[in-house]
């Protein structure tokens, strides 16, 4: 649905007289806007550690501001721009205010204006930006901390220290923005075009797939100015790939004013259809694809380039683990106690699934061939065998699980009763990755299909599970946070590839409200991200529709 005001619908009836306009905007181009170390001029502030990032300084500081460099653009032709940035100063007010010219020497003489997140602004070749942090309310302190508000200050006394730590409703300390960030616009000049083209639409049987739409603009090219090895190239200096076309259409009103109603929005493909020959007609097209359907091309759960694996999870999923690591059963080295000479020694490769301590105890005194011994895996409070024949290397002893021991004789008597020999033996252990961690929880483990804690644990900030003694199939009900409602998952998809701007809010806000009782866990890897909503779609009751570049959402209770 397009909201036009009752001037644009009066001249869009008119059959005569009406005055159409078009308008095409190129964007975004990132624009340096020179935060930085020793960038600037800062005035109790400083720079953050991270881009886009300035805070106040360390200590009491109840105002603060810093000025940039004068910037270029390094085009001439963006006309306009865009800011956005995350306020985390609750206790002061954060301005933010550009000023530009068409020189570096002019910059200085021109007025600051304030500018808001998210609302456009004139932009010159030459720009220079200011931040200031203000002081705009006063706290005072109250009895207890249960009856603070946003406005109030209070402090806390920590058990053991000497002072007090100052602390307020809203806000961290010290105040800081972050993210913050300038994007600039290129309107191309009504003059130069020549065709608006046709938005064209695909739509596929039943809706079960996903169509891009497209469009063509007619461009006037007689100055060259989108040839890339032209003088007069619009992207002088700037990276075209990835860049979007907003289409509008307007009408003079009777007060003069153009009003603009958005048409389309694509994603910039190529510059195509060039003919600038001799006598040819000096003109190019510019070539999109549908903007949304682009970024719903874009993968969830990509890997990264280095082949880590990180799907796109979201509340409580069966997960199954790859085996990354197998660590070998061990076998310890036996320790004496008593005054024997002779020396255990132990022979083959432990095949047990738990860890076993073996306790081996001399019965008889004697040489080794003749003593006897007993052994036990309880630490003697019972015994597997008993009276055995302390053998030498020609006749070893088996025990269990593939062991076997024999003694090497020593100097002196070789084995005296009560003597005792004690070692380990480890199973191996087998090290399961869960991909997508960390994790909130893991609340139950599967071993080839059966749950069970037994020889099991699991470490929910690496997604790590270990099994002792015996590899099988794993997998586990994983509990990535707290997001279950459909709405929100798919909400967070679409902030994942870039669309969140386009999102209807209301009507996602009225889904959602709608179904309360909805919950569901999801685990995309490397998929479009518009499969991944069609498989949340499957499984709810909703509709879900794009309206001039406006993504929105509708909840199906039943009704006609």
């Amino acid at each position: 649905m397009r909201l036009a005001s009752g001037e644009f619908l009066q001249e869009e009836r008119l059959l005569r007289g009406a005055n159409p306009r078009v308008k095409a905007v190129l964007f975004p181009f990132d624009l340096d806007y020179g935060l930085g170390p020793g960038s600037g001029t800062f005035e109790y502030t400083q720079y953050g550690g991270e881009p886009g990032r300035l805070e106040l300084e360390e200590g009491y500081c109840t105002s603060g501001s810093w000025t940039s460099p004068v910037m270029q653009t390094f085009s001439p032709y963006l006309d306009t721009g865009l800011a956005s940035w995350e306020d985390h100063a609750g206790y002061l007010e954060v301005r933010v205010f550009l000023r530009g010219a068409a020189a570096a020497d002019e910059v200085a003489g021109a007025e600051y204006t304030q500018i808001t997140p998210e609302n456009e602004f004139p932009l010159f070749p030459f720009f220079q930006v200011r931040v200031e942090f203000l002081a705009t309310t006063r706290s005072w302190a109250v009895d207890s901390s249960g009856d603070a508000d946003g406005f109030t200050a209070y402090a806390v006394d920590w058990p053991g220290e000497d002072d007090f730590d100052s602390m307020t409703g809203e806000g961290d300390f010290p105040a800081y923005i972050s993210g913050l960030s300038f994007e600039g616009h290129l309107t191309v000049p009504e003059s130069e075009i020549l065709n608006p083209g046709e938005v064209q639409v695909e739509l596929t049987r039943d809706f079960g797939g996903l169509k891009s739409g497209s469009h063509v603009l007619g461009m006037d090219n007689r100055e060259s100015q989108w040839l890339p090895n032209g003088g007069g190239f619009y992207f002088l200096g700037l990276p075209w790939e990835e860049k979007r076309l907003a289409l509008y259409h307007g009408f003079e009103l009777p007060s003069g004013q153009v009003e603009w109603l958005l048409l389309y929005r694509g994603t910039l493909s190529r510059l195509g259809g060039m003919a600038d020959g001799w006598q040819e007609r000096h003109r190019t097209e510019l070539e999109t694809l549908d903007w949304i359907t682009h970024c719903l091309k874009r993968r969830l759960g990509a890997p990264s380039p280095v082949g880590d694996r990180h799907p796109f999870m979201r509340g409580f999923y069966r997960s199954r683990g790859e085996l990354t690591e197998v660590t070998a059963a061990e076998v310890s080295p036996p320790v004496k106690t008593g005054s024997g000479s002779a020396a255990l020694q132990i022979l083959g490769n432990y095949r047990g699934d738990v860890v076993t301590n073996y306790l081996l105890q001399i019965e008889t005194t004697g040489e080794v061939g003749v003593a006897t011994f007993r052994w036990s895996i309880t630490g003697g409070q019972s015994w597997e065998k008993t009276g055995l024949v302390c053998g030498g290397a020609e006749n070893p002893v088996t025990l269990s699980d593939g062991l076997a021991v024999y003694w090497q004789p020593g100097i002196g008597d070789d084995l005296v009763a009560w003597d005792s020999f004690t070692f380990t033996a480890s199973p191996p252990v087998y090290h399961y990755q869960l991909f997508g961690g960390p994790f909130a929880a893991i609340s139950a483990i599967y071993l080839n299909g059966e749950e069970t804690w037994e020889d099991v644990s699991a470490d929910p900030e690496t997604g790590i599970i270990t099994v002792t003694g015996k590899s099988a199939q794993v997998s586990a009900r994983v509990v990535k946070d707290g997001t279950t409602h459909p709405v929100d998952i798919m909400l967070d998809i679409f902030a994942e590839v870039g669309l969140e701007e386009a999102v209807d809010q209301d009507s996602f806000e009225l889904a959602k409200s709608l179904t309360p009782e909805y919950a569901v866990g999801v685990c995309f890897e490397n998929i479009p991200a518009g499969q991944a909503l069609r498989e949340i779609l499957r499984r709810s009751l909703y509709d879900l529709w794009v309206d001039f570049g406006e993504i929105k959402i509708r909840a199906y209770l039943g009704e006609d």
